[in-house]
């Protein structure tokens, strides 16, 4: 069970890292194409966007092919696309690589969940999850920190070579630490009847919204506070850029936690205070200090990866008969929020700053926790009784 969790470790890592690879260079992309924010921040906003499409696109190929091999297809065509990001001679040609990274990622991240309850005995499918829960904290990390750190060190192009050689890297990891899936039958067919039927359920729909809304601000925050950093009086290089996500190390401790004491806790309680949390890191981040921004990214990470680690398996608890359904529902809806993460705040931006930036999230995350409030009020008087 070692190899299997330190390979699995290793390769949702890498896998996260590629998505958030430019974030912490969006200004050092800006002033070398001579782009727009807004035309910038498309190299997030795209492939989430495209993310988001195809994410439910895997689940009927999961059910047809054996998933490891599925998973290594789609690695194979990652690197491809991150090397076409390092050779890129133009911002379009950039981009361009990065919606095809939007497609491959799911063939990964779409399986990988269900793959990981196959893998490991049932006693151990909590054990299973957290490691991937964690590898994905980290990934965010890696993804941001070692793409600043190549970028000030040789360029952006090498920094995306390395990706390129640590995903063929993870191919081996997986090649020969993972073992076969057990079945590639065991998703019940998401429909399109069943999915609207969900989405009536004032509950469910409430526990889809409080992600969506939780990563929109998370991507926000993460992304422009790039901006903020890089200008006056901080003015950060690219790679004090990068080290300043090294804050995002507290994902790899709280995902787990924040899953352990969901069972305790109860659900709704926990995700409640996460995104009180969230909301408190985003009114310090606003204040103009550097140790002060850390702390208010700090939280805002607490926040995040607690809703993460705790909603998808609320939403098992729901709807128990099919879980592979609301799953696609989950995630879709997740990844929707962080690309209009990194798309609509450029508007708020160039009204009113970062804080504009912080206004727009605090009060989309408000009016997404209302619902939440409203069921652990409910609980809470069910208890009661």
């Amino acid at each position: 069970m070692l190899k299997t969790s330190l390979s699995l470790f290793f390769v949702v890592s890498v896998i996260f890292s590629t998505i958030y690879t430019p974030q912490a260079i969006l200004p050092e992309l800006q002033d070398y194409f001579h782009i727009s924010m807004a035309q910038t921040n498309l190299l997030l906003f795209g492939m989430l966007f495209v993310l988001m499409l195809t994410t439910p696109m895997y689940a009927p190929l999961a059910r047809k092919y054996e998933k490891k091999k599925l998973m290594l297809f789609s690695i194979e065509f990652l690197a491809c696309s991150v090397l076409i990001s390092a050779w890129a001679s133009n911002f379009y040609w950039l981009l361009f690589s990065r919606v095809l990274q939007g497609i491959f990622i799911p063939g990964i991240t779409a399986i990988m969940l269900s793959y990981v309850q196959e893998i490991y005995p049932k006693k151990h499918h909590g054990f299973g999850m957290g490691i991937y829960m964690a590898a994905t904290g980290f990934g965010a990390i890696l993804g941001r920190l070692l793409a600043g750190w190549m970028t000030q060190w040789y360029g952006w192009r090498e920094a995306f070579g390395v990706f390129v050689v640590l995903l063929v890297v993870a191919w081996v990891a997986m090649y020969m630490g993972l073992p076969s899936s057990k079945s590639t039958t065991t998703k019940p067919k998401a429909n399109r009847k069943k999915l609207l039927g969900y989405l009536k359920s004032p509950r469910i729909f409430s526990v889809l919204l409080v992600p969506m809304v939780v990563f929109f601000s998370f991507m926000a925050v993460s992304s422009f506070v790039t901006y903020r950093l890089a200008e006056a009086p901080f003015s950060l290089d690219a790679s004090a850029l990068g080290n300043t996500f090294l804050v995002l190390l507290v994902a790899v401790i709280v995902s787990p936690l924040a899953g352990k004491y969901s069972d305790t806790l109860g659900r709704v309680k926990v995700l409640f205070w996460g995104v009180v949390v969230l909301l408190i890191g985003i009114i310090i981040s606003t204040i103009n200090s550097y140790i002060l921004i850390l702390l208010g990214l700090g939280l805002v990470t607490v926040g995040m990866f607690s809703v993460q680690a705790v909603a998808p398996t609320y939403l098992g608890d729901l709807v128990p008969d099919n879980r592979a359904t609301v799953a696609v529902l989950y995630q879709t809806f997740f990844y929707f929020g962080g690309a209009m993460g990194t798309l609509l705040p450029t508007v708020a931006w160039s009204y009113g700053g970062y804080d504009g930036v912080a206004l727009l999230c605090f009060g989309l995350v408000f009016v997404g926790m209302l619902p939440l409030g409203y069921n652990l009020i409910l609980n809470n008087k069910k208890r009661k009784q």
